[in-house]
């Protein structure tokens, strides 16, 4: 038992000192791809493309995604089992499918 609990507080330890932006320097690719897709999409759902209104749409469509992904990253963390980059990043990736497939059908 005690070697348990001192290996599963180890292992949380390890999470909690991960550098924040590990998840970003861990998964360029997958930032890269996200970045791109997100520029399709807002470009295919605005009505007039401007850089601004870009800028705007990108940012807020990134931020809709990671919103979501926080719901899950607290929960984990709240029971002591927190996610890793890998898992981050696919929430990510499920919270901006759910906007982009909204602003696609719409």
């Amino acid at each position: 038992m005690v070697q348990f609990v001192i290996t599963d507080y180890l292992s949380f330890e390890k999470h909690i000192n991960q550098h924040p932006m590990k998840i970003i320097t861990d998964h360029i690719l997958w930032w890269i791809l996200l970045i791109v897709a997100t520029a399709v999409v807002s470009a295919v759902t605005s009505y007039q493309i401007t850089p601004a209104g870009m800028l705007t749409s990108m940012a807020g469509h990134l931020a809709f995604a990671v919103g979501i992904a926080l719901v899950p990253w607290i929960v984990y963390r709240l029971f002591g089992k927190p996610l890793n980059t890998e898992q981050m990043m696919a929430t990510i990736t499920v919270g901006w499918l759910i906007l982009a497939v909204a602003n696609l059908s719409v």
